[in-house]
């Protein structure tokens, strides 16, 4: 079993995860390709396995490479086990099986079925795809349609979690933090009530949306999953990814393509022109934020209170410390 005194090492010992990957082959030996390998303190690695001989890969192993990264890849496993046993399907055959869980000397491996589909990044960072209103709107139908069969599964409601008491505690000596925590509680409040019980991914972006002739063929990364929870956080976290890097490849000072009165500039700058402005895309938004099954029958515009929390979500729970810190300061920047 993994344990706090195993060293934290960042090599990826190729030979170990063959090994593992071999028990869950199908057919004989195959080559190893790294798709993935994320450089924070605690690394995971994203593996393939195709067998000599073919094209397409046989089964993927994401590889934990330290205790903490076990731990989330040990709570994928569980999502990915629990969500098979309320949907045998895997959402048509969309989300990856679990194969198995393993421990090595040098890492934790989770091996699983391989999710099809090219990532939605792909054609998001292509020039000027998200400045034309017919391929944006494209997105957001396709993630929309993929939610909706996710809501589908119902499982007993829990308690939500108190983002705002998360972000004081994460942050207790940032007067900047302090005001986002209560930014984010004005905001839930702003919400109103909503129907739990459903599955909510926790992680959905482009990142980790794979699509095929123009629907989502695969999701994945399942670590941050959440059970019995309202699946409109999912629309809200894509909706904000989505719009975090609009500007991604415009100059600072610079118009930004598609986005009349938005101009590149600091670090959130498409957030905040979502939250004041009221054009094609805020209506893309408002209406796949608004379509969410058990969303509150609110004021028009509660949809940006729902981005307020979301940004909240990231201040709370994001892995990444600075990552985190920013959405808080941009949340308490917008919300007051």
């Amino acid at each position: 079993m993994t344990t706090p005194t195993r060293p934290h090492a960042v090599a990826l010992d190729l030979a170990g995860v063959r090994e593992v990957l071999a028990m869950h082959l199908p057919v004989g030996p195959a080559r190893l390709v790294v798709v993935a390998m994320s450089r924070d303190e605690n690394p995971k690695a994203v593996v393939l396995a195709i067998p000599y001989g073919h094209d397409t890969p046989a089964v993927a192993a994401k590889v934990a490479l330290t205790p903490t990264a076990a731990e989330a890849v040990r709570a994928e496993a569980a999502a990915l086990n629990q969500l098979a046993a309320l949907d045998p399907g895997r959402v048509g055959g969309t989300v990856p099986r679990c194969l198995g869980l393993h421990d090595t000397p040098a890492a934790t491996v989770l091996v699983t079925t391989v999710a099809v589909g090219r990532p939605m990044t792909v054609g998001y960072h292509s020039w000027r795809h998200t400045g034309r209103q017919r391929l944006v709107t494209a997105d957001f139908a396709a993630a929309d349609q993929w939610l909706g069969r996710l809501s589908s599964i119902t499982v007993p409601a829990g308690a939500e979690s108190d983002l705002g008491e998360r972000i004081a505690a994460r942050w207790p000596h940032d007067d900047v933090a302090q005001l986002a925590a209560e930014a984010c509680r004005r905001a839930r409040r702003q919400v109103g009530p909503l129907r739990s019980g459903g599955v909510a991914h926790g992680d959905f972006w482009c990142g980790n949306l794979l699509s095929s002739k123009g629907a989502v063929s695969g999701v994945i990364d399942w670590e941050h999953a959440r059970f019995g929870q309202p699946g409109l956080w999912d629309r809200v976290r894509f909706a904000l990814a989505y719009t975090l890097y609009l500007d991604r490849h415009h100059r600072a000072g610079t118009p930004v393509l598609g986005h009349p009165g938005l101009t590149a500039g600091t670090w959130g700058e498409p957030v905040r022109h979502l939250l004041r402005s009221s054009g094609w895309y805020s209506g893309v938004v408002a209406s796949f934020i608004g379509s969410s099954s058990g969303a509150p029958n609110g004021t028009p515009g509660w949809w940006r209170s729902a981005l307020l929390v979301g940004l909240g979500e990231i201040a709370a729970l994001s892995d990444h410390d600075e990552f985190a810190r920013e959405h808080a300061h941009l949340l308490a920047e917008v919300g007051s």
